[in-house]
Formats: structure tokens, C-alpha cells, sequence
């Protein structure tokens, strides 16, 4: 459960002979919602916005448009075969990332298992097994490759639909503020908004996969007297904005789960 603590006075005027100044509150940029600049500051308010499934392609992204620069500039067969397998192995990588949800148990099992199956497969082609050792010789023998044109093609299609997809955090974020989370869809502006007094804030990680590919992103959840009012899912480097939201709120402790 997420749990309050004592609320945080407010930071009085500074002493007209020694004392400390009170810290500087900074105007934030709608442009954090990309990235949490100046994280250990105090700010007026912190951006964030929910990202399309898009930006957990990067890898595959990188990998076509690498494989299909090396491939122009390389030369030989096993070259091709090679790239071919990176580009198939990212690719795949992403779809399972896209189709399973993998908290941290599931994860570790799901990759004990994968080591197990590899380790498996070497073997069995070492000794000479008959199911593992035909099942080794067969994926050795696969002969993946593409064509530049293809990973070009591939590459360049991803970076569009990535590209398309980085707009929509600009046009359709939240604003968390002192005393409200307020809902932004440009160009109407605001669209809703929520109380501050009796919310909470949680940090949620349903993916640990997710959570790799977005550098400790995850789900950030708003809930109202226990009921979830707003959820703000695939936040990238949320890890690193709640030091942000936890500053800004003070009343809140923010639970990590």
C-alpha cells in the first residue's frame, strides 16, 4: 500500500542576516517528458506522458539499419548469414517482448530455461545425441540472410513509425502539479483533471523486459480513496522521475513495486 507521510511545511521567506535561502524552484520544460533533465531540483511541476509500444523497438530499429549499412560496405557469404542473425534475433527479442508480460519470478525462470535449452543444444551436438544434437545441426546449418534493400527497407520503416510515434508524448501528457495532476491533449489543452489532496502515487513494473528497454521505465498509477483514476503506462526513465515526483508531492511517499 502506498502510505502518507506528515505534510512537508512550506518553505519560508530567507532571513535578512545569515540563514539559508530557501532552494530555487525551477520552471520545468514540456520536454522532460522525453527525459527527467535536472531531476535532483525542485521544480514547479513534473511532465510525463504515457509512449506507444513503438519505442520498445529500438533494438530491432538499430539492428536492421546497422546490419543493412554493414552488409553495403561488407563482403562474403558468412558475413550475410551472420548480420542475418543478429537482425532475426532482435527482431524475435521484440516480439516476446511484445506478447509476454514478465514480472521479476517469470523472468528468471524464463531465462534459466533459455540457458538450460542452449546449453542443451551444445552439448547434444558435442556428443553426438540423436534429438539435440539433429535439432543443433539443424539451426547451425540455417542459412539466414537479407538483402540490403531488405534491411534498409525494414529499418527506415521503423524509424518512421518510431519518429511518428516520439510526437504523441508532446501532444498528450500529463502535468503533475502541487495541488492537482492535470491531463494535457494539444492543441485543446487541459482534458482532466485530479486532485492532489487524497491521491496517490504509484510506481508499477509489470515487465522486466520493459523495464530494460525503456532504462527503468514502468507504469506510473494515480490512484483516488484506493480506486485507480489515471494509469500513465510505458514511461521511460520513470525510475529516475520519481525523484522528481516524490520532491514535488512531499506528502506522498511514492511506493515502488
Amino acid at each position: 500500500m502506498t502510505e502518507a507521510t506528515p505534510p512537508t511545511p512550506e518553505p519560508s521567506e530567507a532571513p535578512s542576516h545569515g540563514g539559508t535561502a530557501p532552494a530555487k524552484i525551477e520552471k520545468e520544460s514540456v520536454w522532460e517528458v522525453y527525459y527527467p533533465f535536472n531531476s535532483d531540483k525542485d521544480k514547479d511541476a513534473v511532465p510525463i506522458a504515457s509512449f506507444p509500444m513503438i519505442i520498445y523497438f529500438w533494438p530491432t530499429l538499430l539492428a536492421f539499419l546497422v546490419c543493412g549499412v554493414a552488409q553495403s560496405f561488407g563482403d562474403g557469404a558468412q558475413q550475410s548469414v551472420t548480420l542475418g542473425w543478429w537482425a532475426t534475433g532482435a527482431l524475435t527479442f521484440n516480439l516476446m517482448v511484445i506478447v509476454t508480460d514478465l514480472d521479476q519470478k517469470k523472468f528468471a525462470i524464463v531465462l534459466l530455461l533459455v540457458l538450460l535449452a542452449c546449453a542443451g543444444l551444445y552439448v547434444g551436438r558435442l556428443k553426438g545425441w540423436a534429438i539435440l544434437g539433429d535439432a543443433g545441426h539443424w539451426l547451425a546449418g540455417l542459412q539466414v540472410s537479407y538483402s540490403t534493400a531488405a534491411y534498409l527497407v525494414v529499418g527506415c520503416s521503423l524509424l518512421f513509425f518510431f519518429l511518428l510515434g516520439m510526437l504523441q508524448p508532446r501532444l498528450n501528457y500529463w502535468r503533475l502539479e502541487p495541488n492537482e495532476f492535470v491531463h494535457y491533449v494539444q492543441p485543446w489543452g487541459r482534458d482532466q483533471s485530479i486532485p492532489r489532496q487524497g491521491s496517490t502515487v504509484s510506481r508499477e513494473v509489470p515487465d522486466v523486459l520493459e523495464l530494460i528497454l525503456t532504462f527503468g521505465g514502468g507504469t506510473l498509477a494515480i490512484k483516488r480513496e484506493g480506486q485507480v483514476v489515471a494509469r500513465i503506462q510505458h514511461v521511460p526513465f520513470l525510475g529516475k522521475r520519481m525523484k522528481s515526483i516524490e520532491r514535488l508531492l512531499g506528502v506522498t511517499r511514492v511506493q515502488h513495486t
